[in-house]
């Protein structure tokens, strides 16, 4: 198996060769843990340095950090300790744990155990295989192996989805980022788990990263229609119908330019679609502004659209588009390229005058001269060369009307 650490870039390869290094002076024995394996026996080239011990963790953990002159910070409830260091990737050591759920949907007691244990209280049999750093050795105790195989996701035992809800959420994404099934059986506990409200034993908070999560997938679009499909949403937006156009219609605009967009707030829109209120966004973590955003984006956007089409000249355009977010705007332009292409071109319109070109007294006034100036140039009201009288005149329109009122 270490024949696969070949695979890797070199970032993660070299840290799994200074752990092999550093853990055989330290005569400890490090295991590759979870979705890292996973990906490494699906050949799926970068991973996660997540790394197990049933022994020794801290020491190899302060170990590693001072060979690269890196830090280590240490999270004594979980028994995990992360190493950081310029130009080397994170390095997660957790000492072997096993766990006891209190209540359904709790955060579960975690105390030190065997790997076994520590693979036996996973989510899922593909992300509970161990391969030992040193040997290349696999341990496989819930056959996850096989399910790799044969491209199936798997619980370990009846209670999982209620001890941690969330796992429908991880189950869904799996499967659609993998192009794996779910297990016919684990379907029909996920499927019993939310018919019985199991999702409500937890927190917002948690609900929403594992949907924040959901967003972040390659085809966030497929994902996040089938969690609204299987009811996981209901727990958080009540029983609702999801259209899957809309969350086609964005991931689209993601992928062709949205790096600066924010996919949260247009993919939760496209989720509300028609119907959104600031309730429903409880415990999502937006600021009021991103809240206004999602509401105006999911409540407005077929008014909106339907006035920017009835609109007969630029500048009323302009008036209506004005008003939008960047998110808005990218929406629109699935189905109305045109008038937010020219408005975008309009923004990037510059117009030679200054303020101190007008000759009037400084003030509010100038600045709206000069926007309405700049629109009257672009959309062909005026002729470039008359800029300068239609500002003057514009800015003493405008100061006169201040005056009065």
């Amino acid at each position: 198996m270490i024949r696969l650490f070949s695979e890797l870039p070199n970032p993660q390869r070299r840290a799994l060769d200074l752990v092999r290094e550093v853990s055989a002076e330290k005569l400890s024995r490090p295991f590759l843990v979870g979705g890292p394996v996973r990906d490494l026996l699906l050949h799926r080239g970068v991973i996660d340095i997540d790394l197990a011990l049933e022994a020794g963790a801290s020491e190899l953990a302060r170990a590693l950090a001072k060979r690269i002159d890196g830090r280590v910070r240490s999270f004594p409830q979980f028994l995990t300790y992360k190493v950081t260091a310029p130009d080397w990737p994170e390095i997660d050591i957790a000492t072997a744990r096993k766990e006891r759920y209190r209540n359904p949907g709790a955060l579960p007691t975690v105390t030190a155990g065997r790997l076994k244990d520590d693979l036996l209280r996973r989510d899922f049999s593909i992300n509970a295989i161990a391969l030992d750093v040193t040997s290349g050795e696999l341990h496989d105790p819930a056959g996850g192996e096989g399910d790799l195989r044969d491209g199936v996701i798997r619980v370990l035992h009846d209670e999982s989805f209620l001890d941690d809800p969330t796992r429908i959420f991880r189950a869904i994404r799996l499967a659609r980022r993998l192009g794996f099934t779910i297990e016919a059986h684990t379907e029909e506990l996920m499927r019993a788990a939310i018919a019985g409200g199991a999702l409500r034993t937890v927190s917002k908070e948690r609900l929403w990263r594992e949907l924040f999560l959901a967003m972040e997938e390659n085809d966030a679009a497929a994902v996040l229609a089938a969690l609204a499909a299987s009811g996981a949403l209901e727990a958080l937006f009540g029983p609702r119908a999801t259209q899957r156009f809309c969350l086609d219609v964005v991931q689209r605009q993601l992928r062709e330019g949205g790096a600066d967009l924010d996919r949260e707030v247009m993919y939760t829109a496209a989720l509300l679609r028609g119907n959104a209120s600031p309730l429903d966004l409880e415990g999502s973590g937006f600021s009021q502004k991103r809240a206004r955003n999602v509401v105006q984006i999911a409540n407005e956007l077929p008014r909106f659209s339907d006035a920017l089409a009835e609109a007969t000249s630029d500048r009323q355009r302009f008036r209506i588009l004005r008003r939008a977010s960047p998110e808005m705007l990218s929406v629109v332009a699935a189905t109305l390229p045109e008038p937010v292409a020219r408005f975008h071109e309009f923004r990037r319109f510059e117009l030679p005058l200054r303020g101190n070109d007008l000759e009037v007294p400084g003030g509010p006034h100038i600045a709206r001269a000069l926007e309405r100036t700049r629109e009257a140039v672009f959309t062909g009201e005026i002729a470039a060369a008359e800029a300068r009288t239609f500002a003057r005149e514009m800015a003493i329109k405008y100061l006169d009307h201040e005056s009065k009122t």
